[in-house]
């Protein structure tokens, strides 16, 4: 059964990819002579989020992700370079991952969200869990940035 949920969520985590968005940006950066950087930005939609949940069959617990398809981490970037994500916020301020920050709930309850990312090539997944799991509280659209440099 566990294997079968899993399963269905990588199934579900892909189709939820596509409808996430991206433009490219390619930068060089005099810092060090001829050091490339791809950066791409990614908007996530609340819709592409999915559940996990930590407990076992409890639904209303767990931690969100989205997966991003990313074909520019190839198998050289794997094998050595780098890849870096932040998030990006409306009022211009950006925040490496993984990071943590208080949130404000409709209701004015507050809440600390962290968020978080692994990579792999061809794919970012991004990770953010809500203080006390709580996952009635989705991520809703959030913003992203993906530098990679090889």
């Amino acid at each position: 059964m566990k294997v079968h949920r899993i399963l269905i969520g990588l199934l579900a985590a892909g189709v939820l990819a596509t409808g996430c968005t991206k433009e490219y940006y390619t930068e060089q950066y005099t810092i060090v002579e001829g050091l490339d950087m791809t950066l791409i930005d990614f908007n996530v939609k609340s819709t592409n989020w999915s559940i996990w949940d930590v407990e076992n069959g409890n639904e209303d617990e767990g931690y969100f992700q989205a997966t991003l398809e990313v074909p520019e981490i190839t198998k050289d970037v794997v094998e050595k370079g780098v890849v870096i994500v932040h998030r990006r916020y409306e009022d211009g301020v950006s925040t490496p991952l993984p990071a943590m920050r208080t949130e404000k709930t409709e209701e004015g309850l507050y809440y600390t969200t962290f968020v978080d990312y692994e990579w792999a090539q061809g794919v970012i997944n991004i990770f953010v869990t809500a203080s006390d799991l709580y996952a009635g509280q989705n991520p809703g659209d959030m913003s992203f940035r993906v530098a990679i440099q090889l």
